[in-house]
């Protein structure tokens, strides 16, 4: 299987679904809500990112600064 950055839509969607499918076991119907929205989250900042590649690396360090008052 090739990487996640080379793989082709069937295979991400593949790769979704396996792990959505692993994260979901034992998990509470209010627990898969949060998951959710965690990922959710998660691709809806990588997509900003896409639209503004330097802007991650501007808020990593901002996080940093904020670690280390």
């Amino acid at each position: 299987m090739s990487t996640i950055y080379n793989a082709n839509s069937g295979e991400l969607l593949t790769m979704a679904v396996a792990l959505s499918a692993a994260l979901a076991q034992g998990q509470s119907q209010a627990q898969l809500a949060k998951l959710g929205a965690f990922f959710t989250i998660v691709g809806d900042t990588l997509s900003l990112y896409a639209l503004e590649p330097g802007r991650a690396g501007r808020t990593a360090a901002a996080l940093n600064l904020a670690d280390n008052p």
